[in-house]
């Protein structure tokens, strides 16, 4: 009875052992896991951040004529049509 009953507690241990070693190990190969760089999203950021750009030194174009309120009017204007 002492020998099964030693037999069972080194079973759980293994078990347990295994159980912790599988879940900590798969963390530490995740981080070391480099995504591929994607291009598209490169290229759309390069874009968007090229229209932000000219759209915002038309904005600071429009503030610096002679009726800025009327030129903003306008440009929203266009924009929402």
């Amino acid at each position: 009875m002492t020998d099964s009953l030693t037999l069972i507690i080194v079973g759980i241990l293994a078990a347990t052992a295994a159980f912790f070693k599988l879940k900590f190990s798969d963390k530490n190969e995740r981080q070391h896991f480099n995504l591929p760089k994607n291009k598209v999203a490169k290229v759309a950021r390069e874009i968007s951040d090229k229209e932000f750009q000219e759209n915002l030194k038309a904005i600071k174009e429009d503030l610096e004529g002679d009726s800025p309120a009327d030129d903003l009017a306008s440009r929203g204007n266009t924009r929402r049509r």
